[in-house]
């Protein structure tokens, strides 16, 4: 992520399900895995994340909006939909660098991409 990315990113609250952490790091231990990346960059991925702050949130309905998400968007799984379910429950958006995701939920109003994201002042 560039400065002028990771600074309009981190004007903003930041939250995200349990899900995030376990995605998060799977996604930096495969890239490592599959020698995308080296350790380093595993280790510097992973600190950049943590600094982010983002605030866990685990709302009662989660998993049923989560369930109810992907059958309206004719999704096999639920996991994508549950990032989408706690932007709905708590009135906010998706920030995603995945095309796939974004093409999928797009008429959802739920995701934006980086370019798309709000400046605040």
């Amino acid at each position: 992520m560039s400065a002028a990315a990771r600074t309009a990113v981190t004007r903003h609250e930041l939250i995200g399900p349990p899900l995030l952490w376990s995605e998060t790091y799977s996604a930096v231990h495969e890239a490592t895995w599959r020698r995308e990346i080296d350790d380093d960059q595993a280790r510097a991925a992973l600190v950049a994340f943590r600094s982010l702050a983002v605030k866990r949130r685990n709302p009662p309905r989660l998993h049923d909006e989560a369930y109810a998400l992907a059958s309206e968007l004719g999704w096999a799984k639920s996991y994508d939909a549950e990032f989408l379910a706690l932007a709905r429950l708590e009135g906010a958006r998706v920030l995603t660098a995945d095309a796939r995701l974004r093409r999928g939920a797009d008429r959802t109003g739920l995701v934006l991409e980086p370019s798309e994201l709000p400046r605040r002042r």
